[in-house]
C-alpha cells in the first residue's frame, strides 16, 4: 500500500484542478512557486508532485516554459475490438484519416501465416496516417481479404472508419480479434510517414480480425505515437478520470 505522502497529495490536488476547473488540454500550469503557496509545501515537494504527474501523463514539461496540461490519450483495448475512429469521436477531438494507399496484391508466405488464407489469395493492402488535433498519432496498414469486401477501394476510407465501412456495406459478424502489442523503434519509412525521428519508440498494435464464423476479416499493423495511447482492458479495469 502507497503511504500518502505529501508529494502524492499534491499530485492528487493537480489532478483534481485539471479535472474540475478549466484547465484544458495544452494550458499552462502555475508556477513552481504558485502551487507552493497555494498547497501550503515546499517547492521540492511541488516538484516532486509533478513528476509523478509526468510519468502518469497528466501533463507534460516544456524546456524553459514550465508544465503543461498534457492531451488526453487515446484508449484502445487489449482484449476487445475496438473503433479508434468511435473512441476519438467521443472524446470530442477533431480527426482525419489520410490514405496514402490502397492495392490489390496476392498474399505471401509471411502474410498467409498471419492471415491465415493460403499464399495467392487476393487482398485489399490498405496505408493510412490518422490525425487527431492536425498531429499525426499513427500509420496504420491494414490488410482485408478481396473475397470479403470486393469493391473496397471505391469506399471512402478517409472520411470513414475501416470498420464502419466494413459492418454497413459488407458484413456485420465481426466479432473478435488476436492481437499483439508490442514497443519498436521507427525505422526510416515509419519516420518519414509520421514525421518524427528515426529510432524513436512507437507501441506497435498487430493483429488479426475474425468473424464470428472465424473467418479473417482484416491484419492490421499500426504504429502509435507513445504519448497519445494508452492501452487498458476494460472489461476488468475501472476507468479513470484521465489517461
Amino acid at each position: 500500500m502507497k503511504l500518502l505522502t505529501l508529494d502524492i497529495i499534491v499530485c492528487n490536488e493537480i489532478k483534481y484542478m485539471i479535472e474540475n476547473t478549466p484547465l484544458l488540454e495544452g494550458e499552462k500550469l502555475p508556477s513552481e512557486r504558485e502551487l507552493a503557496e497555494k498547497f501550503e509545501v515546499q517547492r521540492g515537494t511541488v516538484r516532486t508532485g509533478l513528476k509523478l504527474l509526468l510519468q502518469e501523463g497528466w501533463i507534460c514539461a516544456k524546456e524553459r516554459s514550465g508544465y503543461f496540461v498534457a492531451p488526453r490519450r487515446i484508449e484502445k483495448n487489449v482484449y476487445r475490438i475496438s473503433s479508434t475512429s468511435q473512441t476519438v469521436a467521443e472524446m470530442g477531438k477533431k480527426q482525419r484519416l489520410k490514405l496514402l494507399s490502397i492495392s490489390r496484391k496476392e498474399v505471401g508466405k509471411e502474410l498467409s501465416i498471419k492471415l491465415k488464407l493460403p499464399i495467392g489469395t487476393k487482398y485489399y493492402a490498405i496505408e493510412r496516417i490518422r490525425y487527431v488535433d492536425d498531429e499525426k498519432i499513427s500509420l496504420e496498414a491494414s490488410a482485408v481479404p478481396y473475397d470479403v469486401a470486393p469493391d473496397l477501394d471505391k469506399k471512402d476510407l478517409e472520411n470513414n472508419s475501416l470498420y464502419d465501412v466494413l459492418e454497413d456495406d459488407y458484413l456485420n459478424n465481426i466479432a473478435f480479434s488476436e492481437q499483439e502489442i508490442i514497443v519498436v523503434e521507427s525505422d526510416e519509412y515509419t519516420a518519414k510517414a509520421l514525421s518524427i525521428p528515426v529510432g524513436q519508440k512507437l507501441v506497435k498494435q498487430q493483429g488479426l480480425v475474425m468473424s464470428k464464423e472465424k473467418e479473417p476479416i482484416e491484419y492490421i499493423e499500426a504504429y502509435m505515437l507513445m504519448d497519445r495511447f494508452v492501452f487498458v482492458n476494460n472489461d476488468l479495469l475501472p476507468k479513470k478520470g484521465r489517461n
